[in-house]
């Protein structure tokens, strides 16, 4: 194991989510190994308090942690869609950076998804060291070590560990639980629970059926998916970067997790969108959880909404203004402090 060498407060940064909801109370700290420096912030500076602790594992994209906008305004994308201050009241809140990706960056270097670009010229071309580290296994590796200096911390309850992941975070998340069995309680929010490229395959289905596309068209895709998947998982050359991402990127995180959520002991809690073409296994996972016994488990569907927990419009777009992400937290968090599980 390495050794911790730095551990630095983040003193000269006034963070605000907007007016109603100032960020003050925000602590960096840098884990230090051989080939690698992992950063996270803990929401709550308050060390004289024990209390439980959330890992909150974010989605894909080098997004920084904390973004600086024209106005002075400051925000931590990660969790800007919950009321973390309210959180933060009872628990210790940390959020990982992603992987060569600066914790705090200017609007301007950000692209429209918010990702990290080293050169705004352009703007979907992100670092290449951070698509070399985008896979399950080194998340998980560096979310371990954060997990490890968590536990000897005296402000950190060590009995009530919390881990949340979304979207690509969700696989991570399972993964950390698999791992470490005394964590008190899983969040899987908008995973792909069949794997990525399994998903991308449904969403030529779901479009046929839903008249986007002919049956026909649907088809030649994914027949020409399959035929690039095979590329894939027979090629060694793992880092390779195809399709937005590396080839190593795509085997670890299209790994189905049904397995593995039957199997867990974690108490666990699924959240998702009902029209999020990536989390619609979501309603059948009761049917392999009773098949299994499995009972400390709880189904948290939004109906009629998105990837994001955001409401669909009639027309299939998003509709950004009416956002059940706080919900969902706050009804995970509920669940937590009332389950006998």
């Amino acid at each position: 194991m390495q050794k911790i060498l730095a551990v630095f407060p983040l003193l000269l940064l006034s963070v605000y989510l907007n007016a109603q909801i100032p960020i003050d109370n925000v602590r960096l700290f840098s884990i230090v190994t051989t080939n690698d420096t992992i950063q996270f912030i803990r929401i709550d500076a308050d060390t004289t308090k024990t209390k439980p602790t959330i890992l909150f594992c974010q989605g894909s994209l080098p997004i920084p942690l904390i973004g600086k906008h024209k106005d002075g305004s400051s925000f931590i994308y990660a969790t800007n869609n919950f009321d973390y201050k309210k959180i933060s009241e009872k628990y210790n809140i940390i959020v990982i950076s992603m992987p060569n990706t600066p914790v705090v960056a200017d609007r301007k270097q950000l692209n429209h998804q918010y990702a990290y670009v080293p050169d705004t010229l352009k703007p979907y071309t992100v670092d290449r060291q951070y698509w070399k580290n985008n896979y399950l296994e080194k998340y998980v590796e560096r979310d371990n070590r954060v997990l490890n200096f968590l536990r000897k911390q005296t402000w950190v309850d060590k009995n009530k560990i919390i881990i949340i992941g979304h979207s690509q975070g969700s696989h991570i998340a399972l993964e950390l639980a698999k791992q470490n069995q005394d964590i008190y309680a899983l969040g899987y929010f908008g995973g792909n629970i069949l794997g990525r490229y399994a998903s991308i395959i449904l969403q030529q289905r779901n479009a046929a059926n839903s008249g986007k596309i002919s049956q026909e068209e649907a088809q030649t895709n994914i027949d020409d998916k399959y035929s690039w998947w095979k590329t894939v998982c027979r090629d060694t050359t793992e880092f390779s970067i195809e399709k937005s991402d590396s080839k190593r990127a795509w085997k670890s995180f299209s790994q189905p997790d049904i397995e593995l959520l039957t199997s867990i002991k974690t108490p666990l809690f699924i959240a998702y969108g009902t029209k999020d073409d990536g989390a619609q296994m979501g309603d059948v996972m009761p049917v392999f959880f009773e098949l299994k016994g499995k009972t400390n488990y709880k189904m948290r569907p939004f109906v009629g909404c998105g990837h994001n927990f955001e409401e669909i419009n009639p027309d299939g777009s998003s509709n950004w203004d009416k956002m059940h992400w706080k919900e969902a937290m706050n009804d995970f968090i509920s669940w937590i402090e009332n389950s006998k599980n």
